[in-house]
């Protein structure tokens, strides 16, 4: 078999055109730049970045200064095209910046054939000629909301129409028109399902799906009236096992069943795929009509790896290029093998993948038409013409559209021509031998190290966050919404204070109420007294004479056996932060998984912390630095994020050797009784914790005024912060220290969009950030600095992208956003939009259910600066837009506020990234991406000015603040004699 593909691997090359029909070709400015890429990985990542931003620069000035910012730091070498532009660029800028432009342009032209069905036609045209077929496809930005997703379906449904049009008119070529069944469509168009519906959510699998076929299905009517063929596309793993859902729906539906011209994709370097395959020959054997497979090996590596380390998730993706030759080959096999039910289309750029596979269609005896070859326009040129000379069927993946959305495109190509492991590059830049191009890539597999293997490529560093649900997996979802059902079956039951080692009720009760449907009552629970209160700090205070000498070890093993607990328990957690919160399903999967965050990274920290740190060095004398607990904690907690926040102050209170009294927020007392159970479950000893419910202005009060409390762990309003920091100055009879305030307050919190901003990013960056939770975030984006270039654009997309949100319950899987926490919540926003509709422009204002405490997601534009809107926290979905002239007035107004909390920047400038580093006063500042979800560890949360007081949550000296630091030195020497010392 080996020998077999040898032999017309090197047929194929034999046949192959000169030289100088490569991209790689250096006579040409895109070879040059080619040529340098492979041989400077610095400048490689530079060009690309450059090109990506390049469409967005509207005037010479900017193309200049992006090239400098992009290409002259650090004074190392550049192409002496950029050297002589530069040149040009310090006297004439916009000659420099027209000429680079203009290059970048023709590139981009090189991988697109036009910017409209009618520009690309003669290209087209002009391939068929040449016996080389194409599948159309669009090229756009992404699709953020329903009205971009209407417009591109009527532009696919436009695209079939108007090339079926001009098709009856065109020549009938055999090789390309026929396949081993007879006449195939002229017309072939691959649609991408992630744009024909902006709110894809796979935990809304059903409802996703319904609404993907039923956009679909005017494509496939028009499809089958003008005998076109579509292919649906294939994106990222996500939204695979969605995707060949829809698609199998849809095929078996009576009006399609019948229609052979159906295609699919299939991403060989999944580890999944030849699983599919299997899957959909299956199906096709049972439909009884064949349908097209399009085998690629797929274009979105880095991005797979990356996610799924992110996420901490199985990375889908082989990480070996010759493990995805080899399961290229293996499902290309069995495609083949079953070419009656189901038709290959092989997408490969590589001869001996091609090779391998015609090899095998030889000794199957099939026809060259039995299958085809496809390949990317602008790519690959002389191997296409080798193949059509051998009278393959030939296709070309055909992209068309504007040049700013295909930027992207443009980068993956560039990135796939330069990569090291690129066939392309091997062939016609390096000049590989044929015998190195065509070895059998098992053989490299075998002498891989670590083949076969899916690594987790998380850095092994001493702290893994924990993982976050995957809903996308259906036993997810099902799990889920059982748990949830089965909780409901609970709902009303009674929840005991928790004091000195034992539940206790006071036969005064507080309902705890489902803020989507507020007549259900999720529960009640105690409501203490003052009495109760006064119990609950003599029980910590006595728990601490015993509770201090417990070891950092047990302590620390504690609170890893709460992580294994919440982790056991997470499905409840989850659905009972769904229906006391109010939270949607990712966002109270994400607090409970920063709960078990919280507990193993202040375990480990503990641990590190605990061990006595040498002081000096210097004969007769050791001096050990150390740390020792405060006292009683009392522990404060918001309902925004019900377990993490109060896990998270509890956990780091326990850990220290303190001993604790908590009071969770009356909005969701729950979740903090299963906050109790845990611990007790772990083994906290008698009094170590204490949980007491009641309302702030009583319990809480009397809490933090205590002679007895040592520390006060607070987070939540600005208010509440300042009057705690103002009671903790009076000292009281008994008092015998100093109360410690870690206060947590809140935010006013800006995100900046520079005129160059990916807008594709910023929009959604800022949706998610400022809608998500309701807004209901002290790191929530409640102001959006705009400047003026691109201000229409973005305030257009933006709305249009938040009119495609849905609210709805909290347990609706396809929810984007659910109610506000309370009616007194309820009421004050609203005031405030009220109001703010007297000093700033509504633009947009949504719509919402008729019960439960929804407030709609609320857009101003035109805002000044210093209005109440911009100036006031508001805590709900509320967003207030400005306009700026430049960064420097952006970072002005982003620092003009009491608050310094969370900030954000979209921008693809170098130099203003590094100087809103520099300038821009926040706690944690967040650039191209959205500003909530701090991850511990990863992200260390707090602010300064009025957004907060003490260091970062889930930072290295989080822990310090919790306790007293001691030195203690001794005198070693004894009558002349000092002890040996180890350095």
């Amino acid at each position: 078999m080996q020998a077999a593909i040898q032999a017309k691997g090197e047929a194929i090359f034999n046949l192959m055109e000169a030289e100088a029909g490569s991209i790689f070709n250096k006579d040409w400015w895109y070879g040059k730049i080619m040529d340098w890429s492979m041989k400077n990985e610095v400048f490689k990542t530079q060009m690309f970045r450059f090109v990506d931003v390049l469409p967005s620069l509207q005037s010479s000035s900017e193309v200049a200064r992006h090239m400098k910012e992009y290409f002259s730091e650090g004074g190392g070498d550049i192409p002496s095209i950029f050297n002589m532009g530069m040149g040009l660029g310090s006297l004439a800028p916009g000659l420099m910046a027209g000429a680079v432009k203009k290059n970048v342009t023709e590139m981009a032209r090189m991988f697109i054939t036009g910017e409209s069905p009618q520009d690309a036609l003669s290209v087209l045209k002009k391939a068929r000629k040449n016996k080389i077929a194409f599948t159309a496809d669009l090229l756009g930005e992404a699709c953020l909301s329903e009205s971009e997703a209407q417009t591109y379906q009527r532009t696919y449904l436009s695209l079939i129409s108007e090339l079926a049009k001009d098709a009856v008119k065109w020549e009938h070529v055999p090789q390309i028109d026929e396949d081993a069944a007879g006449a195939i469509p002229r017309v072939n168009v691959s649609v991408k399902l992630s744009s024909l519906y902006s709110q894809i959510d796979v935990k809304a699998w059903e409802h996703s799906k319904n609404i993907l076929k039923e956009r679909l299905r005017p494509i496939f009517n028009l499809a089958i009236e003008n005998n076109a063929f579509v292919n649906i596309d294939m994106e990222q793993y996500e939204l695979k096992d969605l995707t060949l859902e829809v698609f199998k729906d849809l095929i078996m539906e009576p009006a399609f069943k019948t229609y052979a011209h159906w295609g699919i994709v299939i991403q060989a370097y999944l580890r999944d795929s030849l699983a599919d395959i299997k899957s959909l020959t299956e199906f096709a054997r049972m439909r009884g009509t064949p349908f097209t497979v399009r085998l690629v090996k797929g274009a979105y590596w880095d991005f797979e790896t990356v996610f799924a380390a992110q996420q901490q998730w199985p990375v889908p993706v082989y990480l070996i290029k010759a493990e995805s030759d080899v399961n290229y080959e293996d499902c290309a096999a069995h495609l083949l093998k079953n070419s009656r039910d189901i038709k290959a289309a092989l997408g490969t750029h590589n001869v001996r993948s091609i090779a391998a596979c015609m090899i095998l269609a030889e000794q199957l005896g099939l026809s060259p038409r039995a299958y085809e070859i496809q390949m990317l326009y602008g790519m690959a040129d002389p191997i296409k013409k080798a193949l059509v000379k051998m009278g393959a069927r030939v296709r070309e993946y055909a992209p068309i559209g504007d040049l700013l959305p295909g930027m992207a495109y443009l980068v993956r190509r560039l990135l796939e021509n330069t990569s090291n492991e690129s066939f392309l590059r091997s062939k016609f830049a390096e000049n590989f031998s044929t015998e190195a191009l065509l070895r059998d890539p098992r053989e490299l597999v075998k002498a891989a190290p670590g083949a076969n293997e899916p690594a987790d490529l998380t850095p092994k560093h001493k702290f893994k966050n924990e993982a976050l649900l995957d809903f996308g997996i259906k036993s997810n979802q099902e799990n889920l919404l059982q748990t949830l059902k089965d909780f409901k079956q609970s709902l009303g039951q009674d929840y005991p204070l928790y004091i000195a080692g034992r539940e206790l009720t006071t036969g005064n009760w507080l309902e705890s109420k489902n803020p989507s449907e507020p007549t259900q009552v999720i529960g009640r629970v105690a409501i203490a007294s003052r009495t109760e209160a006064e119990a609950a700090i003599q029980s910590a205070a006595q728990s601490f004479k015993t509770f201090k000498n417990v070891s950092s070890k047990a302590r620390a093993d504690i609170l890893d056996k709460v992580a294994d607990i919440f982790a056991r328990d997470r499905m409840k957690l989850i659905a009972v932060e769904i229906l006391e919160a109010g939270k949607t399903w990712e966002e109270a999967d994400g607090d409970i998984a920063e709960a078990i965050d919280f507990c193993r990274y202040y375990a480990k920290e503990m641990l590190r912390l605990s061990h006595a740190a040498s002081l000096g060095q210097v004969p007769g004398e050791t001096s050990f630095y150390h740390y020792q607990p405060k006292g009683v904690s009392v522990v404060i907690a918001p309902w925004n994020f019900p377990l993490a926040i109060l896990t998270g102050m509890v956990a780091a209170s326990f850990v220290t050797g303190n001993t604790v009294v908590m009071k969770p927020a009356e909005q969701t007392p729950i979740i903090a009784y299963f906050l109790m159970k845990a611990f007790a479950e772990a083994g906290a000893p008698t009094g170590s914790l204490n949980l007491v419910q009641g309302f702030g202005e009583d319990v809480g009060e009397y809490l933090t005024s205590h002679p007895l409390t040592a520390l006060i762990c607070f987070t939540g309003s600005k208010a509440v912060g300042l009057h705690i920091m103002t009671k903790v100055g009076q000292i009281l009879p008994g008092q015998t220290a100093v109360k410690h305030v870690i206060c947590e307050m809140g935010g006013k919190n800006a995100i900046i969009v520079d005129n160059d901003a990916d807008l594709d990013e910023a929009v959604s960056g800022v949706l998610y950030s400022a809608f998500g939770f309701q807004g209901q975030k002290c790191s929530a984006a409640s102001r959006v600095i705009v400047l003026e270039e691109v201000y229409p654009r973005f305030v257009e997309r933006l709305i249009e992208s938040t009119k495609s949100i849905k609210v709805a319950k909290a347990e609706d899987p396809s929810s984007y956003m659910g109610p506000v926490i309370d009616g007194e919540a309820h009421e004050r926003i609203l005031k405030m939009i009220a109001t703010a509709k007297s000093e700033c422009k509504l633009a947009y204002q949504g719509e919402t259910p008729t019960t439960g405490y929804f407030v709609p997601p609320t857009i101003f534009i035109d805002c000044k600066p210093n209005s109440r809107l911009a100036q006031e926290e508001v805590f709900g979905p509320v967003l207030a837009i400005i306009k700026a002239k430049n960064i420097d007035e952006a970072i002005e107004i982003a620092n003009g506020t009491e608050y310094a909390l969370t900030g954000g920047l979209f921008s693809r400038s170098p130099a203003n990234i590094e100087k809103t580093k520099a300038q821009f006063d926040v706690g944690n500042l967040y650039i191209n991406r959205g500003i909530t979800g701090a991850m511990v560890e990863r992200h260390p949360f707090g602010g300064f000015k009025m957004s907060g007081l003490g260091s970062k949550t889930g930072g290295p000296d989080y822990l310090i603040q919790f306790m007293n630091p001691k030195v203690v030195t001794e005198n070693t020497l004894r009558r002349g004699f000092a002890p040996a010392t180890n350095d």
